[in-house]
């Protein structure tokens, strides 16, 4: 449905837009403005050059690629011909129901709707266009709470800026209609009329107003951006972060000024887990713990109140984050001692292990349990009391409160503890959207000439409040095609 100016003003009314007046009506072009170039961003630019628009796009950092330098290429679809070829029955109804049940049901489901019902679609366009799929795809992605059916794709090389080389080649086609800003930050939302028509912007050239009928904000989430987090989630102060420096949340502040309503901005989940060099809360994919669960058997994990929290063995990680919301300061202490090593043929489940025990950070040694306690600081006689039953469950073969299918002793010097914080791999809360894209007013109406696509609008509105394999992916490239259609269908009568 193409907007006209009298349908855009109703709705600015509704909402409650903050206005600028002075704008000059005459330097309003007719372009969308796309701001952020990570998955979101690429797709809204090519979904609008394609549908016929002028388009501005603009990226803070120096390249274009956001948090896809850092990012695996997982994506879930359902219905595919890989699907087909394989002989795998799937559909979208059954890939809904796995999302709501991994997401606890939180999400907003029309938008889990339009993520199930065109991610295939999507996938199958990126195929078409010259990305090659990895010989395993589709499967199960043991790296998140997993799905019934193997629905999970990667391209051969296993990076989302695979999605990205795609997009880049395919908007050659219209450069004459693209424009690129890089290294140019937005700053703020320009109204006028009772609708948004651009940006303020800062850059090597000094500060600029760029003038638009619609702007898109793909600017990712705020997994780096602590004072935030602080401010705003204060029980996950603690947590860790693998998001790239810039992922700061501007897109999402600069939506908020002008009315945006943010939604789940109460939930952050923390994933299982990884080591932090003291005195940051950055971390990296290989200082990551989730090793544990994959792939060893013998380690306890202690919360710092010296107690075992879940079954550390569990295919699920579901009910590991889960578990690790509950104990305080989403930390825990791994440990096991040598029988587990030598139980695991020598091998260390996390990267650089000898370097982590010399810092003495972050991975530490004992000849005791109780030395190894008092080095991390947990309460000895807790530790004592946990160990006491670790070792009984042993003994008999079962674990009466978790459950864990493989239970050792924690008997053979020397002992080792690794540090474990809980670690932001994406954010939950973000801008309400409705499913055409557009940003929602804190009073429920439609901001007009704004849209949001992306990790700004938060992973909960399309996945609850949990990981599935695959949406920090799909979603972004599904949703950022939407909006670049969107925007660039919308008519401005001026």
């Amino acid at each position: 449905m193409r907007k006209t100016l009298s349908m855009i003003l109703v709705a600015a009314v509704a909402s409650g837009l903050a206005l600028t007046s002075c704008v000059d009506e005459s330097s309003i072009p007719d372009r969308v403005i796309v701001v952020g170039s990570g998955l979101a961003g690429h797709a809204a630019a090519y979904s609008a050059l394609e549908s016929g628009a002028t388009v501005l796009w603009i990226e803070k950092n120096a390249e274009l690629g956001g948090s896809t330098a850092i990012a695996t290429g997982t994506f879930s679809a359902a219905g595919t011909e890989l699907q087909k070829a394989k002989g795998i029955s799937d559909s979208v109804e059954l890939f809904k129901e796995d999302l709501n049940r991994i997401g606890k049901g939180k999400a907003d489901q029309e938008l889990l709707g339009l993520y199930a019902t065109k991610a295939a679609e999507v996938w199958e366009w990126f195929v078409a266009h010259g990305l090659q799929p990895s010989p395993q795809s589709p499967l199960i992605d043991p790296m998140h709470s997993p799905y019934s059916i193997a629905r999970t794709y990667t391209p051969a090389k296993n990076s989302a800026a695979e999605y990205c080389k795609v997009l880049l080649a395919e908007m050659a086609r219209y450069e004459d209609r693209l424009t690129v800003m890089k290294s140019t930050a937005a700053t703020e939302l320009i109204a006028y009329r009772g609708r948004v028509v651009g940006v303020k912007t800062s850059g090597e050239g000094g500060t600029k107003d760029q003038y638009g009928k619609a702007v898109i904000l793909a600017t990712g989430g705020f997994g780096s951006n602590f004072d935030m987090i602080a401010k705003r989630l204060p029980k996950y102060a603690q947590l860790r972060s693998v998001t790239m420096p810039h992922a700061s949340g501007d897109g999402i502040w600069m939506a908020e000024k002008v009315g945006a309503q943010l939604v789940h901005m109460d939930y952050l989940v923390g994933y299982f887990g990884a080591i932090a060099e003291e005195g940051t809360k950055r971390t990296g994919f290989g200082s990551l713990t989730s090793g544990f669960a994959e792939r060893w058997k013998g380690d306890v994990w202690l919360s710092l109140e010296g107690k075992r929290f879940v079954d550390e063995d569990g295919f699920d990680e579901d009910p590991r984050e889960t578990a690790l919301d509950a104990i305080p300061e989403q930390t825990a202490v791994i440990v096991f001692d040598q029988a587990a090593i030598d139980r695991n043929g020598g091998k260390l489940p996390i990267r650089n292990f000898q370097q982590w025990l010399e810092k003495g950070y972050g991975v530490k040694k004992a000849d005791s349990m109780e030395d190894l306690a008092k080095a991390f600081g947990l309460p000895v006689d807790a530790v004592m009391k946990t160990v006491a039953q670790v070792n009984e469950n042993a003994a008999s073969g079962r674990d009466p409160q978790f459950g864990k299918a493989d239970n050792y002793p924690l008997s053979t010097p020397p002992y080792y503890g690794v540090k474990s914080y809980g670690t932001i791999f994406m954010t939950q809360g973000g801008i309400k959207t409705n499913a055409r894209l557009e940003a929602v007013s804190t009073s429920g109406a439609v901001i007009p000439g704004l849209y949001a696509a992306g990790e700004v609008q938060g992973t909960a509105q399309w996945g609850g409040l949990g990981y599935a394999g695959g949406s920090g992916n799909t979603p972004p490239l599904v949703f950022g095609f939407e909006a670049g259609r969107n925007a660039a269908a919308l008519t401005v009568e001026k």
